[in-house]
């Protein structure tokens, strides 16, 4: 993780702390600040007429990464609650084909709001374990140095690439552990279902000399994250 990134979580987890305080204590907002891994499926696709006339199979992969992130919760009472959640992991898109292999350095920023549903009713609990559903996006944003090497004619030769935006579902299961009236700890597997990012490729297209990525279906995402929990209200 850069030293950027570092910075820019702890910014963030401070200015939310410090604009969050006063509206917490009736309002059970909290602050969990996360780490962990991220693992994608790997898409095959194919290359027809008018592109090739026969066909070309290939390969799209994210690689395994490591992910940070931050979540805002609001307790609503009872079994459940709402969060919304921000992270992100810098990445490589990998495009292969017999002939040819492309590896591009991106960023991947997931975003969205979840609802949780918690096992035990009773808000004192020390230990409350959960599942979750929610709904959001994923921002696959290329690097300069991907953008330079795309846009380059002598190189990647795709003018038309760019940043791909993405709707994905996510659902999971995790627990919460309340060590003390202001601080806990929290452990999540989480998985998505989102849109196979393109990069401005045309998935199909009747001009032969068109650069194509058909990639179709969903992209697939696994998550183990674990990370502290910041409370702004008592135990009721």
């Amino acid at each position: 993780m850069s030293r950027r990134l570092t910075s820019a979580i702890v910014t963030s987890g401070f200015c939310l702390w410090l604009s969050l305080a006063a509206y917490a204590q009736d309002n059970g907002v909290e602050l969990n600040v996360f780490g962990g891994g991220s693992w994608s499926s790997l898409k095959r696709y194919e290359i027809g007429f008018p592109q090739s006339a026969t066909p070309v199979f290939g390969e799209f992969r994210l690689d395994n990464a490591l992910r940070a992130g931050l979540r805002v919760g609001v307790y609503t009472r009872g079994h459940w609650s709402e969060e919304f959640f921000y992270s992100y992991e810098p990445n490589k898109a990998f495009i292969t084909t017999p002939s040819s292999s492309l590896a591009l350095s991106i960023g991947v920023h997931n975003y969205g709001i979840n609802g949780l549903y918690y096992f035990h009713e009773d808000e004192s609990r020390t230990v409350r374990p959960f599942i979750s559903l929610g709904l959001g996006g994923v921002f696959y944003r290329l690097t300069s140095e991907s953008v330079a090497f795309v846009h380059d004619p002598l190189r990647g030769n795709l003018p038309n690439a760019k940043n791909s935006n993405e709707v994905a579902l996510n659902y999971g299961l995790g627990v919460k552990y309340r060590t003390m009236r202001w601080l806990g700890f929290r452990a999540d597997v989480r998985g998505s279902i989102g849109g196979s990012p393109a990069f401005g490729l045309a998935k199909s297209s009747s001009d032969p000399a068109a650069s194509v990525l058909p990639v179709s279906g969903p992209l697939q995402n696994a998550e183990a994250t674990v990370g502290l929990v910041f409370y702004f209200f008592p135990k009721r």
